[in-house]
This record gives C-alpha cells, structure tokens and sequence, in this order.
C-alpha cells in the first residue's frame, strides 16, 4: 500500500517502522502521526541527516526522499476531526498511540481510557469515513486475561476495532497485533539496565516471567497482518520467555537489585492467549491467529483450532542467554535509544 499513517509515529515502534520503509521501500507516502512536537522536529532532522544523499526537498513540516515522503501531523487521536483531516489520501493505516506503562494507567485511569479507548474509536471511524482500506492496531499480551488498567484498555481496544466490521465493512477492514514486551523499548527494564553507569535497581519478583520480542520481530508481524490479514483477525506471534532474575543476571550480573515485591497490577505469568480463546486460535505456521466472533476470516478457512490448553510466558519456551543478549544487541532500538527516541 503506497500511502501509511502511524499513530504514535515518533514512539519506539512507529520511528522504527519508518527506517525499515525507508530502505524497503515499503511505501510512497508516510504520516507521522504524534502529539509531541519535539520529537517530529528532532526525528526530521535525523532523518535529514541519515539519508542527506537522497533527500530531493525538505520542509518544517516534511522531508522527501527519492523513493518515498514522510510527512508530519502534529495531532492527537482524541481529536477525532484531526484524524479525520490526517487520513484524507491514506491506504493503511498502523494504530501504536497508547499510554503503555501499567503504573501511570493505575494513576491516570481517565486519560488511560481517553487516549487507549476513545482514541480507539476515533482511529476505527476517521478511517472508515476516509475509505482507508485496512487498520492494524497495535495490542498486548495484557489484554488477554486482564487484571489492570493497561490489559483492559487494551482489550476494549481490541473489541473496538474488531467491532467496528459491523458499521464499516465495506469500506475498512481491521487487524489487530498482540505482542509482549519490546526489547529495549523506551523507558524499558531492559533499557535502564543498559546503562552501566546506574547501579541501584529493584526487582519485584525475580520469578516472574515476561515474553520478550524485538521491534524487527514487532514490525514483522505487523507487515504481515497488512499483507495477508482478510478481516476481523488477531495475530499472535511465537514468542519464547523469561523469568525476571534471567533478565537481570544475563544484562548486569554485576548488579544485586533490591527485592520489593510485586507491584499493584502486576501478574506472576502473562498470558498471550486465554484459554477462553483456544476454541479459536488457529497455527498458521508463521504465527496463531485467533477469530473474532464478529466475523470468522476466510484466513482461517479448512483450518483446526489450535490443541494447546494455554499460551502463557510460564508454559512457553526460554530464551537462552546468548540468544536473548543477541536480541538485545542487534535491534535497531539500541541505536535508536541514543538519538532519538
């Protein structure tokens, strides 16, 4: 699809999304969507920089390259007649806008809603009423079995879009990502521990353990959802795990972190899929697809559900130590981190 727009377009995922493009040439036209000027001025400007040789013109507020244009809208998803104005033209449309971090969604429960929900709503309909031909829409492991705010935002997120086939099927198709912890991530355990100057961390339980994933791995799937995704799917990718003292040992075994126990909100295991979804989940080899109720894509057509009883970060898979130090090392992330995110 020749033109994209990604919500949270200066954040982790929408910043790395727009490098792979860039040298894929994945698209003609990319829309940063983002409300934090600074970061649109200060992403501009590397982009300027990393590719000065094939920059044909550049303005404030968009810099043109020989192969594609990436433009940017100052914007927010709760603002639903910006959107509106942002999508005017766009093919694809990539949903990462979120407030992610479990704690500040305990402690700001409205804005959580606001921003993850009715921006949700806001992204779904400002797409229809454009004629945008898919919507994938970023989600998380959390949403599956909720017990904070974060996970159910996250799920009304999920059945907002996977809804919205009712009202706008003719138009819009939607697709939705469900993944774990992005390594490396802004703000991240695994960022914090990079830097070797900082000594003093807590752990809350070092048995508990996380999915982890790499933003190449993030962006794969979400290509794939736009590629092959018919209507009304989530993608869910085979993810291996971690317990949280591994985390720790294998990035700073020099480190003894100070035990505090588990944090409001916070699980011991997470689940990727509910055993309540099984019944629906389908191996598609690359990665399991689960249904909606809404509307059973032809994608899952001659298929069997899946015969596993549970899809959680215990039962999975562990990552080795070389292995998961590998991922941390060569993901684009750890640049990134350094410059501009």
């Amino acid at each position: 699809m020749d033109n994209v727009l990604i919500t949270g377009g200066t954040g982790t995922f929408g910043t790395s999304y727009i490098l792979n493009a860039i040298e894929h040439k994945w698209h003609k036209r990319i829309i940063v969507f983002s409300r934090d000027e600074f970061k649109q001025v200060r992403l501009s400007r590397y982009l300027k920089t990393k590719y000065s040789e094939r920059v044909v013109d550049a303005k404030d507020f968009s810099v043109k390259l020989d192969t594609c244009e990436i433009r940017f809208f100052v914007g927010d998803i709760q603002n639903f007649d910006r959107l509106c104005l942002a999508m005017k033209g766009v093919d694809l449309v990539l949903h990462a806008a979120a407030l992610k971090h479990v704690p500040v969604c305990e402690y700001n429960p409205e804005q959580a809603v606001n921003v993850n929900i009715v921006g949700a709503l806001n992204v779904a309909k400002a797409a229809a009423n454009n004629g945008v031909k898919k919507v994938v829409a970023l989600s998380t492991d959390k949403a599956a079995d909720p017990i904070n705010l974060y996970g159910a935002t996250k799920l009304c997120l999920e059945k907002v879009f996977l809804g919205s086939r009712v009202y706008y099927h003719d138009t819009t198709s939607y697709h939705i990502v469900r993944y774990g912890n992005v390594i490396g991530s802004r703000g991240s355990i695994i960022e914090n521990l990079s830097d070797t100057s900082n000594n003093k961390f807590f752990i809350t339980d070092p048995t508990m353990t996380r999915f982890w994933i790499t933003i190449e791995e993030a962006i794969e799937l979400t290509r794939y959802a736009a590629q092959h995704g018919v209507s009304n799917e989530i993608f869910i990718p085979k993810m291996k795990s971690l317990e949280m003292g591994d985390v720790f040992e294998f990035i700073r075994p020099d480190i003894e972190p100070k035990l505090i126990g588990a944090r409001s909100g916070e699980k011991q295991h997470e689940t990727m899929i509910s055993m309540n979804d099984m019944c629906k989940t389908y191996d598609l080899g690359y990665c399991y697809g689960i249904s909606s109720e809404i509307h059973h894509s032809s994608i899952f057509k001659d298929k069997k559900p899946v015969s596993m009883t549970e899809y959680t970060s215990f039962s999975s898979g562990r990552l080795t130590k070389d292995e998961f130090l590998d991922k941390i090392n060569t993901t684009v992330v750890k640049e990134l981190n350094g410059t501009i995110l």
